[in-house]
């Protein structure tokens, strides 16, 4: 009888055994990898020489590049909201840098770590925050395993650590990680000549041996005077006015030794994945909150609706599972990451969320377009003071329009095709007057639809 027991007893163990691994395979991990102020062409795999990004180059290579993809507003705490919640800054009202604080986020706005953490995932998020939801309040956000989110020396260096105990703990269960990394924003620091928050990377070389500067680092004709106006607010934040070439020289190359910093520091999450066994069931999406200005149109920092500030570096990978591809739909993470995960692990997207795309369906069936169109939004800002100067654009394949609500000159239309650096104005040729009033009553359409009150006044 006792054999008997055993024997049976045994039975059901391995039957759960089988069930635990079949769910386990049914509901993929997830690990958002997250850097801040991370421009789209500051990866190797872009095609940047001047920096080297193995880490990062190696997701690529294990999925699907995005090569279009934008946040939908460069500057941090809006895109963080619109990240972990998938609405739009303009439909959250949060649309300025905010403090932690609670009784900011309201209730009805679900949270990402929320959404997965009712629907059986176990949730962790570690390294920087700077979302409007005090840390503790794991109630409303959702994550349970909550670490090294405040600030100091060595922060990114330590991410890893905390994400391969959260992977050591949770190996047998499904689950939602997010690894957010604070560089390469200390080149605000470095611009200003304060001490960097984290890393250390010393005296630049001499301009002569710093990377080149790209060619559309000149102001532009034509520019609207606004942008230039968001400068003269903080000289702190806006060091650079007065910088000559060599200036430049030396900022790309700082910005460049912090990106390769924290592309090390992937890889050693990445490495978690792999000692854990976690790599076959894990799927990966790696971006940033915004990109920088990289020197071209002589700008530091991001706000601006040019490409530099607004384009990111968009990856989905799933580790010796996927091929290297790269896709050229117009992606916004800000929008479109919390509907493609909940798509991944079978969780029903909230109903509101209607402006966003599941990035599932291009990697289930490549050459399937999303979307011909996408708006992204800027309101300018000194850090939580708005400046009362908003900003809209419009883009497509070919075309970027740009309408900023102050200023006589306030538009800015770009071929993509002939002038990526957007260089050449076009909104003050008479000969684009057709395309030109064609982005002008789309956008007029679209602040309808999306109870946006922009107005250009064209």
């Amino acid at each position: 009888m006792k054999k008997i027991l055993i024997t049976a007893l045994a039975g059901v163990l391995s039957a759960m055994t089988v069930f635990g691994q079949s769910k386990r395979q049914d509901r993929p991990n997830i690990l958002i990898i997250m850097t801040d102020q991370h421009t789209a062409d500051a990866m190797s795999i872009a095609g940047n020489k001047d920096l080297k990004t193995p880490s990062i180059d190696f997701l690529a290579q294990n999925g699907t590049r995005f090569t279009e993809a934008y946040c939908v507003q460069p500057l941090c705490t809006p895109s963080r909201i619109s990240i972990f919640s998938g609405q739009r800054p303009i439909h959250t009202g949060f649309t300025g840098n905010v403090e932690e604080r609670d009784g900011l986020w309201p209730d009805s706005l679900l949270v990402m770590g929320k959404i997965f953490k009712d629907a059986g995932y176990k949730t962790g998020y570690v390294g920087k925050w700077h979302l409007p939801i005090p840390t503790t309040k794991i109630s409303q956000h959702g994550f349970d395993y909550i670490q090294n989110t405040a600030p100091g020396d060595f922060l990114d260096a330590a991410n890893p650590s905390f994400c391969a105990r959260f992977m050591k703990e949770h190996k047998n269960d499904p689950f939602l990680l997010v690894a957010s990394f604070l560089n390469p924003h200390d080149i605000c620091e470095w611009a200003r000549n304060d001490q960097l928050k984290m890393d250390f990377i010393g005296t630049p070389p001499p301009p002569e041996q710093c990377p080149l500067l790209p060619a559309n680092w000149r102001i532009a004709p034509n520019e609207p005077l606004i942008i230039r106006e968001q400068q003269k607010v903080n000289t702190k934040t806006y060091p650079s006015t007065q910088w000559d070439a060599d200036k430049w020289r030396q900022y790309r190359w700082a910005y460049n030794q912090l990106v390769e910093k924290v592309d090390n520091y992937i890889g050693m999450v990445l490495a978690g994945l792999k000692k854990y066994g976690l790599e076959d069931n894990t799927i990966i999406i790696f971006t940033s909150d915004h990109g920088d200005g990289y020197a071209a149109h002589q700008w530091n920092q991001k706000q601006v609706l040019y490409q530099e500030s607004a384009k990111v570096p968009f990856i989905v990978s799933k580790i010796g599972q996927w091929k290297e591809k790269t896709d050229n739909n117009l992606i916004c993470n800000g929008i479109d990451i919390m509907p493609t995960i909940c798509s991944f692990a079978g969780i029903k997207t909230p109903s509101y969320l209607k402006s966003g795309v599941d990035i599932k369906q291009v990697i289930e069936k490549p050459g399937t377009k999303l979307r011909d169109t996408l708006v992204i939004e800027t309101d300018f800002a000194d850090n939580t003071r708005l400046l009362g100067i908003k900003g809209r654009a419009i883009i497509t394949h070919q075309y970027k329009y740009i309408a900023y609500d102050k200023g006589d000159l306030r538009e800015q239309l770009f071929d993509l095709t002939v002038d990526p650096g957007e260089t050449n104005n076009l909104a003050v040729q008479t000969k684009y007057k057709k395309t030109l009033n064609g982005m002008r009553a789309y956008m007029k359409k679209w602040a309808r639809e999306n109870n946006d009150t922009f107005n250009s006044g064209k």
